[in-house]
């Protein structure tokens, strides 16, 4: 995948190569993307359920543009703080999760940004976010102006490799197969 002459990524496509630049996404059936897309939905409705409970307001519902989609804007009733909530089907968060949410500070004004999932929610620190804007604009350089060197730097990482379709990695199958073994 090269992105010549374009700067523009995708929030979940740049975290996938922040943490691999090589990273290519695997094609998803439409059956199973109809599966993931259900079990995002219920889980948006338990994080909505727990956020008003905890006194929050919720002002927008996936708020989308182009090519990122945020899932959910509250405000605190008491402070009047705005957090944006990036909600994760998943029963753990990953990095790629933190990573993904905290790209999205550019899009939205918010006071917080977070990862939540029907168990946890986690608030991600204005350091984090702030040092993973700055990795993400290395990033952007590198698979732009450099597409060829990018398309090599493999990086095995187990939030990517297990959706990754590089078939020139020399890590992906030693890769997989330690996922298999866990």
């Amino acid at each position: 995948m090269t992105i010549q002459g374009q700067r523009w990524v995708s929030p979940s496509l740049l975290a996938r190569k922040m943490l691999c630049a090589a990273y290519i996404p695997s094609p998803i059936a439409e059956q199973e993307r109809f599966r993931l897309r259900a079990l995002h939905v219920m889980t948006l409705v338990i994080v909505i359920k727990r956020y008003l409970k905890s006194g929050f307001r919720l002002l927008a519902l996936e708020r989308a543009g182009q090519g990122w989609r945020i899932d959910l804007l509250f405000e605190a009733a008491v402070s009047a703080r705005k957090r944006l909530v990036e909600v994760k089907s998943g029963k753990r968060m990953r990095e790629v999760h933190r990573i993904q949410a905290a790209l999205y500070a550019h899009k939205i004004s918010a006071d917080e940004i977070a990862v939540s999932n029907r168990y946890e929610d986690e608030v991600l620190s204005s350091e984090f976010i702030k040092k993973i804007q700055q990795r993400a604009e290395l990033t952007r350089q590198l698979i732009t102006n450099d597409p060829m060197r990018s398309a090599t730097l493999y990086t095995p990482h187990p939030d990517v490799c297990y959706t990754c379709a590089n078939s020139c990695c020399p890590f992906l199958e030693a890769s997989r197969n330690s996922e298999t073994r866990a």
